[in-house]
């Protein structure tokens, strides 16, 4: 492997890595408070699938920063690369923001806890597009260096 396909695979690495970290630590920031797992107002069996949710994508991102990093050349009949784990997750996690608000009754924050908003779109539908775009940038880039 040439030294510029490795810096170049070594990028495509950092980006996906870069993904899952802002995906385990963004959804903590942003739920594990009184807006959502200590929000009184909300049912006991809510809360508990709200820490549910966080612990299920915590340990979904560290599993996969390890695949992508410690994953040899993937062998040719293999379907799943580290790669592809390593994507997967934030994209399964930020992207599912989008349809969620085709269901009625959903919103992207509840009073009294506004969502901050640049341009007049909230900032958690930013930072979701961002890091989805980013594990998608990261894949393609590691696919592509990796042939």
């Amino acid at each position: 492997m040439t030294t510029t396909a490795r810096t170049g695979r070594n990028g495509g690495r950092w980006l996906l890595t870069l993904a899952n970290a802002i995906t385990v630590g963004a959804s903590v920031a942003a739920d594990w408070n009184g807006s959502h797992v200590f929000n009184k107002r909300w049912p006991a069996h809510a809360r508990f699938h709200a820490v549910a949710s966080l612990a299920t994508t915590a340990s979904l991102a560290a599993l996969a920063v390890v695949a992508v990093w410690t994953e040899a050349e993937p062998a040719p009949d293999r379907r799943v690369a580290g790669r592809d784990l390593a994507a997967a997750v934030p994209v399964a996690y930020w992207g599912a923001f989008f349809p969620a608000l085709l269901v009625p009754g959903t919103a992207v924050d509840d009073p009294p806890h506004p969502v901050a908003r640049v341009a007049g779109l909230p900032t958690n539908l930013l930072g979701a597009g961002a890091t989805t775009l980013t594990a998608v940038g990261g894949w393609l880039l590691d696919r592509r260096l990796r042939g």
